[in-house]
């Protein structure tokens, strides 16, 4: 890198950062293509199939997932039937479908905060991996659980949710910083980094809607359409279903550890920290804690109550989805129950497909869709809340189901794809994972409190708490959370090179433009020193413009370093140590 010896401290500072900032961009300017993609295969049938591979394989971890961590609200009601005794408190906890649910979810928010810390160290492969492995050994032991007694059954099932939620947890932010890396890292998804992601992500609204429906076909296949039960089919059925779900949940483990490539843009972002500070870039640095928490502390907050309000909401309404749909059909049986779930499943996993392919959209944008999510949330909550009684009667009781129903689907269209989204695009690549993992995590908490507070509270009450989550979502989100559809990550990338070679009003990029800063950044200032000619004006990208313009830069950089100036007198010398 290019060490510079300057006499005069009054260019020094400039002439320093630029010099080192160049070599930084034009290291960040290699990750812009990635020359295996081939977006345009010539036959629209082989090219429809690898659409649908973009985004299915790498989405098989938040399937698995799903799968796993739904499927104990769908089977807590045959497990009550088939354990009467120990699920009613007699020689088990008093709580035990509450224990198995808050048992996961430290599980979970461990492995958000752990994963994600280390993602960013170890790198997004290796990353992939360590979640798969983790959930894989979970499954098993799901699979395998097993005592002399029933309460040493459920102790040993209870304890391995731990396990699996440890790597349900790491999924989170490795998953949306991969897809957001690989969105940048291909010049044809530069436009759509949001739809990529965000179908990654609807692979979690498969995964519950195919638990669901493989519990309906092997309750089906054994005759288990009311009472009474067979104790050995839904032992079977529990099983089994957990078993097929082991299966694609092995397969991506195998293709993540043999087949997957390292991230190109993680990969240059570190390249790019080495081209700034040699070995000083290397290794874990407090200081940078610091600066993220400096210049990123409202984005962070924003993106993690955020997520923590929809979590409350989401979670304790799928944790008393049972609830609901006995208020709709109390007499229905247990694959009754199911079906209901399955449907309202199905109307959800609709809800993602319409947040993909608008989120890239700039008359609709990620803050947009969070706050009409937010917004619908908060008014078909209130309607149920106010009604409540009224609609729990037959002549309204449909008009309770759509109500129910529709909720689900703006969730999705809504808070449920950009919390996930807005978290890892918010933040510099090389803090990406254990920014999503930290927000994650504090979502997760969300749907702790939840499973506490809405088993204290009557079906009314939960009702009003969701729709002031509502409420609260749509505030935050004017507030906290910046509009950055169209920005290209390469500029935020630059703007944490800035902060970190302690330059930041030196930056004067996209990435500090007005609109894409939120209410609270450009109330602080951070728009001031935005400059329209120093990024391109709509946020495009090419890979050999910016290239070009990189290497450019660089020679007027290295002309003025070189060239004394005559005015001030300044005397120059450039060495360069290789």
């Amino acid at each position: 890198m290019a060490d510079l010896k300057l006499k005069d401290p009054d260019v020094d500072a400039e002439l320093q950062h630029e010099a080192t900032m160049h070599n930084a961009a034009v290291t960040l300017c290699k990750a812009a293509q990635d020359e295996n993609e081939d977006v345009k295969p010539k036959n629209a049938i082989v090219g429809f199939f690898r659409f649908l591979a973009s985004f299915m394989i790498p989405g098989l971890g938040m399937f698995s997932e799903a799968y796993f961590v739904f499927a104990v609200g769908n089977l807590s009601a045959l497990w009550k039937v088939e354990y009467k005794d120990c699920w009613h408190g007699i020689g088990c906890p008093v709580k035990l479908s509450e224990s198995i649910t808050y048992t996961q979810v430290c599980g979970i928010i461990f492995g958000q905060l752990f994963l994600g810390f280390f993602a960013d160290r170890i790198g997004r492969k290796w990353g992939s991996v360590a979640t798969a492995g983790t959930m894989v050994v979970g499954g098993i032991l799901i699979v395998a659980s097993a005592g002399p007694t029933e309460a040493a059954l459920w102790a040993m099932f209870t304890a391995v949710q731990f396990i699996f939620g440890i790597g349900v947890g790491g999924e989170y932010p490795v998953a949306s910083a991969s897809a957001n890396e690989r969105a940048e890292s291909t010049a044809a998804l530069q436009k759509r980094r949001g739809e990529t992601v965000v179908l990654v992500f609807s692979m979690q609204g498969w995964g519950n809607l195919v638990n669901t429906a493989v519990i309906i076909a092997i309750m089906a296949g054994f005759g288990q359409y009311g009472p009474p039960y067979s104790n050995y089919a839904l032992e079977v059925t529990w099983r089994l279903s957990y078993a097929i779900g082991l299966i694609p949940l092995i397969g991506i483990l195998l293709y993540r550890f043999f087949r997957l490539r390292e991230s190109a843009v993680w990969t240059k972002k570190r390249e790019a920290l080495q081209a700034m500070g040699g070995a000083k870039a290397s290794g874990v640095q407090w200081r940078k804690f610091g600066l993220l928490m400096y210049y990123y502390w409202h984005r962070n907050f924003g993106t993690a109550m955020s997520w923590f309000v929809w979590d409350f909401a989401f979670y304790g309404n799928k944790l008393f989805q049972g609830t609901f749909i006995k208020i709709i059909n109390p007499k229905a049986s247990l694959i009754e129950v199911l079906e209901w779930t399955l449907l309202n499943s199905s109307v959800a996993l609709v809800g993602y497909y319409f947040a993909a392919f608008t989120v890239d959209k700039p008359w609709m944008g990620r803050m947009r869709m969070q706050v009409m999510g937010f917004a619908w949330m908060f008014v078909l909550f209130i309607i149920c809340a106010a009604q409540y009684d009224q609609l729990r009667t037959p002549e309204w009781i449909h008009a309770f189901q759509f109500l129910y129903y529709f909720s689900s689907f703006w969730g999705q269209f809504g808070p449920n794809a950009t919390t996930w989204l807005l978290p890892a695009e918010l933040a510099p690549t090389e803090l990406r994972s254990m920014c999503h993992g930290f927000s994650a995590a504090v979502g997760k908490a969300g749907a702790l409190v939840a499973g506490v507070v809405f088993a204290l509270v009557d079906g009314r009450t939960k009702f009003w708490i969701s729709a002031f989550c509502g409420l609260a979502g749509v505030i935050l989100t004017l507030i906290t959370i910046p509009d950055v559809t169209g920005l290209d990550l390469r500029e935020g990338d630059k703007r944490w090179l800035a902060i970190l070679d302690g330059h930041h009003e030196l930056y004067h990029g996209d990435a500090i433009k007005p609109r894409n800063l939120s209410l609270i950044e450009r109330l602080l200032g951070y728009g001031k020193n935005y400059q329209a000619d120093a990024s391109d004006d709509e946020g495009t990208y090419s890979a050999t413009a910016t290239s070009a313009s990189a290497a450019m830069e660089a020679k007027k950089g290295a002309e003025m370093v070189s060239q004394p100036s005559q005015k001030q007198g300044a005397e120059v010398s450039v060495a360069v140590a290789k």
